[in-house]
């Protein structure tokens, strides 16, 4: 049955000479993949510029229970992003996102909050002009709040260690190692507690900010069965340097 869809395109590897497997988080069957055949070729109308990582595309699908991969009869770019491509940090940031998002959406249901926090966060980082070196952080926290283990944040300012394992801000040091100590726990919890528009507010130095990010992603490791890191934080470290 074909249905017109609107997605936000994940990951796409090559699949043969002339062919390739897209996945894409769509608004209404969630996470799902699609083989495209002849994108390499001259004539094809679905070509690989069209799936690059954290694009916004309208398109009709050929959908058919019980099957792993899809087919896409028609594309189109849904939003055209002005500076992701030309910025060296925003793309650094956009194939950071695209991998963690790529190993922490598992869905194949509708989630039509995630996908409107994906769609709105990603807008903001396309047309933000600076203070946007925060935004990775901010987006990891958000989106830990859509896949299931949002921090607890309903404590008092008294309680300044971040507990990872529990997800929770605490007085005393918990008595296993996995915890964060001020001024790292409490950047964290701004940075929670932040909005987009405000991220400006969170001054850090690129050194903090790598090593927020390491508790971070410790943090997913944590609470996310074979999540082992990703690739491109190194990548994103190099680039803030």
């Amino acid at each position: 049955m074909n249905e017109r869809l609107r997605g936000i395109v994940l990951q796409h590897h090559k699949y043969s000479e002339t062919s390739l497997i897209v996945k894409v988080f769509t608004e209404t069957h969630g996470l799902q993949s699609y083989l495209i055949k002849g994108a390499f070729g001259r004539r094809s109308k679905l070509r690989p510029a069209f799936f690059q990582p954290m694009t916004f595309i309208d398109f009709v699908a050929d959908l058919k229970t019980n099957r792993e991969l899809h087919y896409m009869r028609e594309i189109s770019i849904e939003t055209v992003f002005y500076s992701i491509p030309f910025d060296m940090q925003k793309n650094a940031i956009i194939l950071f996102i695209s991998e963690l998002l790529t190993k922490t959406i598992l869905e194949h249901e509708s989630n039509s909050l995630l996908f409107n926090f994906l769609h709105r966060s990603i807008q903001w980082l396309d047309l933000s002009k600076t203070n946007f070196s925060n935004f990775h952080l901010f987006f990891c926290w958000e989106l830990t709040r859509y896949i299931g283990f949002y921090p607890k944040l309903d404590r008092t300012d008294s309680q300044h260690i971040f507990d990872l394992m529990e997800g929770v801000f605490k007085t005393n040091t918990p008595g296993h190692g996995y915890y964060v100590e001020p001024p790292k726990s409490l950047i964290m919890r701004q940075l929670c507690l932040c909005k987009l528009e405000n991220l400006h507010e969170v001054e850090l130095t690129n050194k903090v900010r790598r090593e927020i990010l390491n508790e971070i992603l410790i943090y997913y490791r944590l609470h996310l069965p074979g999540f082992n890191g990703l690739k491109s934080h190194e990548v994103l470290k190099s680039v803030f340097e």
